[in-house]
């Protein structure tokens, strides 16, 4: 899960949460704060506490960007004062949190029992709320994140197969551009942070690429790293 830095609040004060939105967009992108899926229509801001059960409607640091699946199934289930339940891509190293592999996205257990029984029942929490993992049982399921993260994963990785044949040519920098150009449309960061894992060039250039992600949670060579909140 993609970590985000949102920065300082943009605003004063705002008469609703909706006017919010073109300032998340441009501080982190338009994607889903927790899938990481691309939001081409209807962005919906998303509340870490949620506004039905007492969390602050306009408060910048309560504010997230939610894809309709991942907003639905977090519901109410975070109530005001209860953010502590869960971590948070704002606040931790969500990217140490969480595995891809065959772009399936689970906790990340063996790393967070070496950090504290505490983060490993926090990031589980947010697994389970948001139904990071979640895979149709059949057809009618109109849950398609897991469909759209397994073709993005089929591009990533035809990208980084292009990738290996031009990395030491004169077309080195247009493929480069490309991979992020197709990286940023498609979305989902993490998946392309995977298939990339052993390239540090191309890893750093999708952390820039992506708008608002952490950067103090990556080293130089673009490998995840330690920083704030429960993961420090």
């Amino acid at each position: 899960m993609r970590p985000i830095d949102k920065g300082k609040s943009p605003y004063s004060k705002i008469s609703n949460y909706q006017e919010a939105e073109p300032y998340l967009n441009k501080r982190i992108g338009r994607y889903c704060s927790f899938c990481e899926m691309p939001i081409f229509h209807v962005p919906e801001v998303e509340h870490r506490e949620g506004k039905a059960s007492g969390g602050d409607l306009t408060a910048w640091e309560n504010l997230l960007y939610g894809c309709k699946y991942c907003n639905t199934r977090k519901s109410q289930k975070i109530k005001a004062g209860e953010a502590d339940k869960w971590i948070w891509p704002d606040k931790d190293n969500t990217f140490l949190a969480f595995t891809y592999t065959d772009g399936i996205p689970k906790v990340n257990e063996a790393y967070l029992k070496t950090v504290d029984a505490k983060v490993l029942e926090k990031a589980q929490g947010l697994y389970d709320g948001v139904g990071l993992g979640h895979y149709p049982k059949n057809d009618s399921d109109k849950d398609k994140r897991w469909q759209r993260r397994i073709v993005t994963l089929g591009i990533a990785e035809n990208s980084r197969r292009i990738w290996l044949k031009m990395k030491d040519s004169e077309f080195k920098e247009d493929e480069l551009k490309q991979i992020v150009t197709m990286a940023t449309q498609t979305g989902f960061f993490s998946i392309w942070m995977m298939v990339f894992q052993d390239d540090s060039e191309v890893k750093r250039e999708l952390i820039k690429a992506f708008p608002g992600t952490a950067e103090k949670c990556f080293d130089t060579n673009g490998c995840a790293k330690l920083y704030g909140g429960e993961l420090e």
